[in-house]
């Protein structure tokens, strides 16, 4: 048989961190941080395909012999880019779907 979940067994249930303040201080408004957020994930997916392309580079010129390693750097680095992608796409139609309001 089961056992019924009780609120004691659930523990409390919030955000995982403190909610900061919406508007960040210093004078930067909120799409200053997004677009530098966006800036570090990009450079962050650059980074990881030049550490897949690096270890590949190795591979194949003997360097390493470790071949696991070198497919998890590289699937790694796919996934990476298949998210940015698919952010990308959403944005993309997030906007379009703005566009189209009638006002």
């Amino acid at each position: 048989m089961v056992d019924p979940l009780s609120p004691e067994q659930l523990g409390s249930v919030g955000p995982a961190r403190p909610v900061g303040p919406l508007a960040p201080a210093g004078g930067k408004s909120v799409g200053d941080d997004f677009a530098a957020m966006l800036r570090r994930q990009l450079e962050q997916v650059s980074r990881m395909q030049a550490e897949a392309d690096e270890s590949v580079q190795s591979l194949l010129t003997g360097e390493t012999q470790n071949i696991t390693e070198v497919f998890t750097t590289a699937r790694k680095a796919e996934v990476a880019f298949s998210l940015l992608i698919e952010i990308r796409n959403k944005l993309v139609s997030a906007y379009d779907e703005l566009k189209n309001l009638r006002v």
